[in-house]
């Protein structure tokens, strides 16, 4: 602990060196960035106290106490009353994330959001059919059969819609084998919430839906990226109808 406390010491001294324009508070906010982006501090780590690390970079323990305040609320370090601070794992997100909400207010019609998503999902489906393995498929097929059972029972709608979509992506996610690409896509999915919750006058919601699911599940059993880059068009242009009739 008193060794990991040098070196990170040591590293927060060389930040204030490099960063002196920036405020006190931006400060701590960037030397905890640039921790983590060299792996100096990893999930599951106690920081240093207040008292240290306001020493260490030179600041007021009052800077130190607002930057921790702003890590806390999106999501990167967790405050233990009575305990201390530490570096959160990747459970523990903020309510809102800064860069999900540029996205939400910023997008400009849905033209823009389509080309986004397809940029994302066909990503994310190659890397699932390159590297998917047998646990990964059957988690999808076990997600996928979910919903079957809920459109079935008639039960697919309102929060339950929400539930299978998200049973379905975190599992589609896994399969591409690459902890990156998931985080990022378990991110944007927040991002297509809002407009999940079909249409369903017509009856046909929880239809699209296992259609789109099972079109994916096909080309990533079968290992064909032909098939996957169809299944994403159909997933986006069903969601696409959907959102155009909502809003119209």
């Amino acid at each position: 602990m008193l060794e990991q406390q040098s070196d990170l010491s040591k590293e927060l001294s060389d930040l204030l060196n490099v960063n002196k324009r920036l405020s006190a508070t931006e400060l701590v906010i960037e030397a905890m960035k640039q921790l983590l982006m060299s792996k100096k501090i990893k999930p599951g780590d106690k920081l240093p106290s207040e008292k240290e690390i306001a020493q260490i970079i030179g600041v007021s323990r009052g800077s130190v106490r607002e930057a921790m305040k702003i890590l806390s609320a999106i999501g990167i370090v967790d405050i233990r009353q009575g305990d201390g601070t530490y570096v959160s794992d990747a459970s523990n997100q903020g309510l809102l994330d800064p860069l999900l909400f540029r996205l939400m207010i910023n997008y400009d019609g849905i033209k823009e959001l389509r080309e986004f998503r397809e940029m994302i999902e066909f990503s994310i489906m190659r890397a699932a059919i390159s590297n998917a393995e047998e646990k990964d498929i059957e988690d999808l097929k076990e997600a996928y059969n979910y919903a079957v059972k809920k459109v079935e029972a008639g039960e697919y709608k309102d929060e339950v819609i929400i539930e299978c979509e998200k049973r379905f992506h975190d599992a589609l996610g896994k399969a591409t084998r690459n902890k990156l690409m998931r985080i990022i896509y378990n991110f944007i999915f927040e991002l297509y919430i809002p407009n999940i919750v079909k249409r369903q006058e017509d009856g046909k919601a929880g239809e699209r839906a296992l259609i789109s699911h099972k079109l994916m599940l096909d080309a990533i059993t079968q290992r064909d990226i032909g098939k996957g880059e169809q299944a994403v068009k159909y997933a986006v242009k069903i969601w696409i109808d959907d959102i155009d009739t909502v809003e119209g």
